[in-house]
C-alpha cells in the first residue's frame, strides 16, 4: 500500500476541536498512529471521522488486539526475568507454567482478533 495524507479530528481536554495531518496506509492506521502520537491526551474524533459502523468495529477490534499484544510483551518480559533469575531451575519451571498458558490463551486471542480484523 502506498502513504497517504489523513487529517484526523482532534477534541483536546477543554473540548476545542482541531485537525492534524497523519501519513499512513488507511483511515484505521492514521487513527491509530494519531492516538499513540498524542499519547491519549487528546481524543481523536470518532463522529467527526464519519466512519462506517464496520470501520468503528474494525478499529475497536485493532485496538483490543493492541492491548492484548501489550499484555503479551509483559509476560515475555516475566519469562526472560525468571529463565534470568538465581532461582533453582525446578522453581523457574514452576514459575513458568501459568505463564506458559496465559502465553497461550493471549497469542490464541491474538489471532482471533487478527482473523476478525480482516475478514
Amino acid at each position: 500500500m502506498s502513504s497517504k495524507i489523513y487529517s484526523i479530528p482532534i477534541v483536546d481536554d477543554e473540548g476545542f476541536k482541531f485537525t492534524l495531518d497523519q501519513p499512513a496506509d488507511s483511515l484505521i492506521a492514521a487513527v491509530l498512529l494519531m492516538h499513540r502520537w498524542l499519547n491519549c491526551q487528546h481524543a481523536v474524533d470518532i463522529e467527526m471521522l464519519q466512519l462506517t459502523e464496520r470501520d468503528k468495529k474494525k478499529l475497536s477490534l485493532q485496538k483490543e488486539k493492541e492491548l492484548t499484544e501489550q499484555k503479551l510483551q509483559a509476560i515475555h518480559k516475566t519469562q526472560y526475568a525468571i529463565t534470568d533469575s538465581l532461582w533453582p531451575n525446578h522453581v523457574c519451571i514452576k514459575k513458568m507454567k501459568p505463564l506458559k498458558e496465559q502465553e497461550r490463551q493471549l497469542k490464541a486471542k491474538i489471532s482471533e482478533l487478527e482473523a476478525e480484523i480482516w475478514s
